[in-house]
């Protein structure tokens, strides 16, 4: 099967190109979910609702600026409705600005304005109508396979993952930065055992020293912070119950999403991606695996591609997110929310052989079909929060060079 030269995607204002055309309804604030949920309902949109918003000190209330922005701004998205109480810390008409500054439709409704919930509720139903009404007329049109900007990751993992499903991803990914596309791989709390072979991936020596200094102040600062080491939270109950002995053996798997393409610096959170290839995106989240699937978003990737042994149907808001297993049987038993059984390599196929039926299966996404998490409807965008307190995001308006 010979791979298609170009894509569909959309070609945004600001440059970017996008796979999905997303018409989102955003809250500002946890007060002001419940209206954004019931014009969701009404109106087929996806809807982006948090409990920030208001009473946050500073950072924190960067991140949650940075991270709603973002969604907005992200290239799979075409218009959005940003909903505010009217009294809260965050401030809706910042949101409009951002996001309009980006080439994106966008309004913003306040529910004390309006005169209530159903008044806020009518008001929001009738704006996203004519939004959809006008994303409905938006056509796409053949973009480069270099358009893509993927995170990788890895959640809910077990003895194949390392095995098969990351390996299975880390060429995959090598196909893409082949083909002139960006990857983002994170997961920092994953990486302490095997970040002097990441070191060693780095495209210098300074890139190879930020990597190691990178996971060096992690493990300071969870003894400083928590008064344990890592690796007495990681690997978590379900990787030890799925095969998974100790912390060096599980980032000695993570590390394989990466492949074996020059590693090309470390970005903060909020960054912008300077160019194709390899990157690592230091967000020391220390949450769940929804945090880094925004954390993604943030930085504009388009697509997320995420290995789990023993299963989770987490999806996005913004994009796309296949799911890999290595595991055969996962595959098997859980096969409504699992898209690609790379467990074939378990199996006896090659990892060369399955990376590149993985990427063409991303370049189908890319064009148009559903993942799993798509289908189910799951559209999940969680505000990640950076625990480590010598770590701050760039949390600057969302700008990327990425096409």
């Amino acid at each position: 099967m010979m791979l298609m030269e170009t894509i569909l995607g959309y070609k945004r204002a600001n440059g970017k190109t996008g796979f999905r055309n997303h018409v989102l309804v955003m809250s500002t604030v946890s007060c002001s979910n419940s209206v954004v949920q019931k014009i969701a309902q009404q109106t087929g949109s996806i809807p982006i609702t948090h409990d920030q918003g208001c009473i946050e000190f500073e950072k924190d209330h960067q991140v949650t600026k940075l991270a709603l922005i973002a969604a907005g701004q992200n290239p799979n998205v075409a218009g959005v409705l940003v909903v505010g109480l009217g009294c809260e810390q965050t401030s809706s008409s910042d949101l409009v600005g951002a996001i309009a500054g980006a080439g994106k439709l966008v309004e913003c409704i306040c529910i004390q304005n309006e005169g209530g919930f159903p008044e806020a509720v009518e008001k929001g139903i009738t704006i996203i109508r004519k939004m959809q009404e006008h994303t409905g007329r938006q056509e796409r049109v053949e973009v480069s396979r270099g358009s893509l900007v993927v995170g990788v990751q890895c959640g809910g993992s077990d003895w194949t993952t390392a095995l098969a499903g990351n390996s299975a991803i880390g060429a995959m990914s090598d196909a893409v930065i082949r083909n002139g596309g960006a990857v983002l791989m994170s997961e920092v709390d994953g990486l302490p055992g095997a970040e002097h072979i990441a070191a060693q991936q780095a495209i210098n020596h300074k890139v190879g020293i930020q990597i190691l200094d990178m996971v060096t102040e992690l493990k300071t600062n969870y003894m400083e912070q928590y008064g344990q080491r890592i690796e007495e939270v990681n690997p978590t109950p379900g990787n030890k119950a799925g095969g998974i002995t100790t912390l060096i053996e599980k980032s000695i798997g993570t590390i394989k999403k990466m492949g074996s393409s020059p590693i090309q610096g470390v970005l903060k959170l909020g960054d912008a991606i300077p160019y194709p290839g390899l990157w690592i995106l230091d967000a020391r989240l220390h949450g769940p695996d929804a945090f880094y699937l925004t954390a993604y978003a943030i930085e504009g990737a388009n697509i997320t591609v995420f290995s789990t042994g023993r299963g989770t149907p987490i999806g996005s808001a913004v994009m796309p997110v296949i799911k890999v297993t290595g595991n055969p049987a996962a595959y098997k038993k859980l096969n409504s929310i699992i898209d690609f059984n790379a467990g074939v390599i378990i199996e006896g196929q090659s990892i060369e052989k399955v990376g590149e039926s993985l990427y063409r299966y991303l370049l189908e996404v890319a064009d148009g079909k559903l993942t799993k998490s798509e289908i189910n409807g799951d559209f999940t965008y969680t505000i990640p929060r950076e625990d480590d307190r010598k770590i701050t995001c760039s949390c600057r308006n969302h700008r990327s060079s990425r096409k």
